[in-house]
């Protein structure tokens, strides 16, 4: 009777542990989907880094996007930096890449929104006139609905 599987958990036929479910290893694709994941929203906030620094890059930090409030310019900004260091932690500290990642695309969707809300009423034909919003809108339902599975969940080991 082994007490370890390939795997080193501890085996569910041991005595210790008869009759109580355990917890099954992963399947094997499983880290490399997540990483197929994380790389595919690093490639898209790679993306929107670009675009970022661009606006920087021929228009200055302080740019207010033609004419919008300094707080939103500011967020635009701001998300030149944001990104990329979403991009790093996706790789270096997966979890908090892909809490970062949701909780950019959620705010940067809700204030894209509402700016077009705000400036360019109706809302569903200056959402019709801009595809960049309907990405945005896109990516983020994509995030949403993958985020769990990109999510680098720890092993449970019996102690």
């Amino acid at each position: 009777m082994a007490l370890f599987d390939r795997a080193g958990s501890i085996d569910d036929r041991s005595p210790a542990y008869e009759g109580r479910a355990m917890h099954r290893t992963l399947h094997p694709r499983t880290p490399r989907r997540r990483l197929i994941l994380r790389t595919f929203y690093a490639l898209c906030l790679l993306g929107a880094t670009y675009n970022h620094w661009y606006a920087i890059y021929h228009h200055g930090l302080h740019w207010d996007y033609g004419g919008f409030p300094k707080a939103s310019a500011t967020f635009w900004t701001m998300l030149a930096f944001i990104d990329p260091a979403a991009i790093i932690l996706l790789f270096a500290r997966p979890n908090i890449g892909v809490a970062l990642t949701v909780g950019i695309i959620v705010t940067d969707v809700t204030h894209n929104v509402w700016i077009q809300a705000r400036y360019f009423p109706p809302l569903l034909q200056s959402l019709a006139d801009s595809p960049q919003v309907i990405e945005q809108i896109a990516f983020m339902m994509f995030v949403l609905v993958s985020s769990p599975f990109a999510w680098a969940m720890k092993r449970q080991t019996a102690a």
